[in-house]
């Protein structure tokens, strides 16, 4: 028989688990203080772009989670992090609400672009001025490989 391993963290993901929108899961308070009241580390993950971290918390925090910011880590700490990594200037195309994620980040003179949840942006200008810096993009790339 296999030795059995202690669990040593649990990633949590948030929207449908802990809350739909505004509203907690039924249960998911107390299932989480029972979670913490255990020794296993317990980080909070989510897919959504359309709305900062800042806002998410505020959210949960209404809803009586004790959370802190640095549990949580979302798709735009993701796509933050990557910017940072690969010192690009991204285009920015995500809601007005998820700005505040990218406070800092060059965008002057884009090389990049990142798109999230944002149909404010999604109609044919902005989406044809993505398409044209990508592909503007692959030809420098192609161009440097030769």
């Amino acid at each position: 028989m296999a030795a059995r391993r202690a669990l040593k963290a649990v990633l949590v993901d948030l929207n449908g688990t802990l809350h739909i929108e505004d509203a907690a899961v039924p249960g998911a308070q107390e299932a989480l203080k029972r979670l913490r009241a255990t020794s296993v580390m317990v980080r909070f993950v989510t897919n959504t772009t359309k709305e900062s971290k800042k806002d998410l918390l505020e959210r949960l925090k209404k809803l009586e989670f004790e959370i802190s910011e640095d549990e949580i880590f979302t798709s735009l700490t993701a796509a933050r992090n990557l910017i940072e990594q690969k010192q690009v200037r991204p285009m920015l195309l995500v809601d007005d609400r998820a700005l505040p994620e990218f406070t800092g980040v060059q965008t002057q003179d884009p090389n990049a672009v990142v798109i999230g949840l944002a149909p404010e942006h999604f109609h044919y200008q902005l989406l044809n001025q993505a398409f044209r810096r990508k592909q503007r993009g692959q030809e420098e790339e192609n161009s440097d490989s030769h």
